[in-house]
């Protein structure tokens, strides 16, 4: 009786967290293109360092890098013959899961 007990305690344990059916991973990943990265990127930046902030950075850039969306904020600058002070920031994102892989603010 305690084999058969252990028996199924370890089938349990080893089908635990599996799924009844495989996750859709769609053909060109979950962050497609440019505009889908961007919303990504505001959507967790604005949380962490505050939704007028990710507003004072617009626009935003994505460059797909890999299989890596880079999505960088521009430094508001008045005057274009002085260096803009302070840092924007930045967000690093899967194309094929949507996994932030890093995620800054320069200053």
């Amino acid at each position: 009786m305690k084999n058969v007990l252990i028996g199924c305690l370890l089938i349990l344990a080893s089908t635990a967290g599996q799924s009844k059916s495989a996750s859709f991973i769609p053909k060109n990943g979950f962050v497609p293109d440019a505009a889908t990265a961007l919303a990504v990127a505001e959507a967790v930046l604005a949380p962490v360092y505050g939704k007028d902030k990710v507003l004072s950075e617009h626009p935003f850039k994505a460059i797909l890098s890999g299989d890596k969306w880079i999505v960088t904020g521009s430094v508001p600058c008045d005057s274009p013959n002085i260096p803009c002070p302070g840092g924007a920031a930045e967000v690093q994102i899967s194309k094929k899961s949507g996994q932030i892989l890093y995620m800054t603010h320069y200053q």
